[in-house]
This record gives structure tokens, C-alpha cells and sequence, in this order.
């Protein structure tokens, strides 16, 4: 029977699925399996010896990108990328790349070994499914804009009715009018949330540095009139620079600190306070805390649900803002959640990239 390094050689000499081999510390690739000839079409005698940014896309980048590699699996002991890369024909696949450094018992370097295997499929599929997200995204946005201009002017023509021949009608075709001004009102409300959400995926600003700071003082103003009828404060800690965009970051504090003030305490006036939670080298975490009505700690998983209302009809709105404020969080690769008691008030935790 064969020994068993023997045996685990020879499965990875024949795994076709994985291109496996192995690079020496000057790039120079040593090994071959069956695998780099399916993956990648090169027979042994065409693959070992050849310098490994032979796979490398584009052209004349393939070293540099080659030793860069390796070198953060030096200093890191492994790395990873996810790219095109080039077979002998010259066409390109999607592959998950691994690389890690080999070193002896004394630590020192020997070389790497990479395993590279083919995602196109996946890449195609992702690719497929993002552009149809953004034909449904244009199409919401362009829907609930051209709709915006009939429900005018229907509710405005019912509203003249009333004005105008309110004493001529009966009391039930004013209650009926009455109602279609209502309706026409909420779903005027409705459009132009969902249009914002669409707005959040379909606006594209370059992501700059943003200090959040000013991006408060923004929502802010345009709060004003909000804050002064409910008597509400608003306050916040400095806070950092972030990798965002300005106009996001803006409309998600309006949409957290508004919901603070929509949904205070009949008794007592709203506080809402911003601080910085957590910060390490990449991210940090800020919280938006309020002292409203808050909710049932095992309603947290639906509240970032689109159209997901707790509260009854004596609190507006079309539960969309917080799926609006998800959505802006999670572009910037970060993501939200909440935290609350009734009666004691909620906070609201993302996290953002750091600039």
C-alpha cells in the first residue's frame, strides 16, 4: 500500500477542478497538475518553468501584480484575489486565487503555493443579476417620478371640487372627497419614498471623504421646521472622516434623526444624541439613539423590511425609510442594526468605512 504523502500528492496531481502548484521565491513555477491543464490549457513541459504571472490580466501589469502577490504572502504568510485571469489561449476567466508561503522549520522561505479555481459562471451570474437590480432601479425611479404629476393633479381637482361646490354636495360625496384627498396624500408619500429608495441605488456621486459631521448639520437644517414644532434636540460628538458620499450620508441621518423626532414619547420632549460607538483601523461605528416610543426587542429583524410599519396610523409615513438607510449603509460596505425597549427609546448602530 502506498504511503499516505504518496496518496495526497497524487489526488492533488490529478484534481481537475483546482489548477494547484507550486511558485519558488523568484516567481519561477515548479509543479504542475491536472487541473492547470483543464483550467488553464497548459500541458507540464509548457507550464514548469515559466514565470507565474503567465496567468496574470492585463498584459502589462501581469508582473507587477504577480509580485505583489507574493509579496503580501511574505509579509502575511498567505493572500488572495479574486480577477480575470489568462489562460494559454489568451481568453480570460474569473478565477478565486490563493496563494500562501511555504517556509522550513527555521522559517525560512521556500516559495508558495497557489490553488486557483474557475468562478465565471458565477461572476456571469452575478453580473446578470446586478443589471437587472439596476433596469428594476431605473424603472422605479422613472415609474414613481412620471406618477407623481396624475396624483396631482387628481388630488388638486378634488380639492378644488371641495373648495368650490363643498356647499352644493351632499355630506357623503364630501366625506368621499375627502377621502380621495387623503388617499391621494398618502400615496403621494408612498411614491416619493419609493422613488428615493430608488434614488439611494440609482444615484451615483464619486465616494469621497465626508465628515459626518457636516453631513448632520445638513439634515439637520432641512429638519428645521421639525425640530422647532416638537421642542426636539438634537446633539452629537465629533466625529470622523469616512469613505461615503455626502448627499447619502445626509439622507440617512435625516431619515434616522426624523424618526426619532416621528416617534417620541407623548411625554417628553425627543433627545436625539450621535456618537462614535467603535472605531478600529477600517471601520467605524456610529450610533443614533433617541428616547421615543421604541419597540419590541423581537421586532429588530423586520424593521429594515420595505413597508414594515409597527406603529399605528397616527405615526405618517410608508415604512420605507429604514430600508432606505440600509440600502445607503450597505453600499458603502458597511451594515446596520438596531437596539430598543419600549418606552425607553432605540439606537441605531452602522458601521462605515474610515477614510
Amino acid at each position: 500500500m502506498e504511503n499516505r504523502p504518496d496518496l495526497y500528492r497524487q489526488q492533488i496531481e490529478q484534481l481537475k477542478d483546482y489548477a494547484f502548484f507550486f511558485i519558488d521565491v523568484n516567481g519561477m513555477i515548479q509543479t504542475w497538475n491536472a487541473g492547470v491543464e483543464h483550467l488553464l490549457g497548459y500541458s507540464e513541459a509548457e507550464w514548469i518553468g515559466q514565470h507565474a504571472s503567465i496567468i496574470f490580466t492585463p498584459a502589462d501589469q501581469a508582473v507587477t501584480l504577480c509580485e505583489t502577490e507574493m509579496r503580501v504572502a511574505r509579509e502575511q504568510n498567505s493572500a488572495s484575489d479574486i480577477r480575470w485571469h489568462r489562460k494559454k489561449d489568451t481568453t480570460e476567466f474569473f478565477a478565486n486565487g490563493v496563494i500562501n508561503a511555504v517556509r522550513n522549520s527555521s522559517g525560512d522561505l521556500l516559495g508558495f503555493t497557489k490553488i486557483v479555481c474557475d468562478e465565471t459562471s458565477r461572476k456571469q451570474l452575478e453580473d446578470s443579476l446586478i443589471q437587472a437590480n439596476a433596469a428594476l432601479e431605473n424603472f422605479a425611479y422613472a415609474a414613481s417620478h412620471d406618477l407623481q404629476e396624475p396624483l396631482r393633479t387628481i388630488g388638486s381637482y378634488a380639492q378644488l371640487l371641495l373648495r368650490r361646490e363643498g356647499n352644493q354636495l351632499s355630506s357623503s360625496a364630501q366625506e368621499y372627497l375627502g377621502f380621495i384627498v387623503s388617499s391621494v396624500s398618502r400615496m403621494s408619500t408612498l411614491i416619493q419614498d419609493l422613488l428615493a429608495y430608488a434614488c439611494a441605488g440609482v444615484e451615483k456621486e464619486p465616494a469621497s471623504s465626508v465628515l459626518l459631521d457636516l453631513a448632520i448639520e445638513a439634515a439637520v437644517s432641512q429638519l428645521a421646521a421639525s425640530i422647532e414644532d416638537s421642542g426636539a434636540t438634537v446633539t452629537h460628538d465629533p466625529l470622523p472622516t469616512v469613505a461615503a458620499e455626502h448627499s447619502q450620508m445626509t439622507r440617512l441621518f435625516l431619515n434616522l434623526i426624523s424618526n426619532g423626532i416621528k416617534y417620541r414619547a407623548p411625554n417628553r420632549t425627543p433627545c436625539i444624541h450621535i456618537s462614535v460607538a467603535a472605531n478600529d483601523d477600517q471601520w467605524t461605528t456610529i450610533a443614533v439613539s433617541d428616547n421615543g416610543i421604541g419597540f419590541q426587542p423581537e421586532h429588530t429583524g423586520k424593521i429594515f423590511e420595505p413597508f414594515t410599519r409597527l406603529h399605528g396610523k397616527e405615526y405618517s409615513g410608508s415604512g420605507v425609510g429604514l430600508t432606505i438607510c440600509q440600502r445607503i449603509v450597505e453600499r458603502t460596505g458597511g451594515r446596520i442594526w438596531a437596539q430598543s425597549k419600549v418606552d425607553e427609546g432605540s439606537t441605531f448602530f452602522f458601521t462605515l468605512p474610515r477614510s
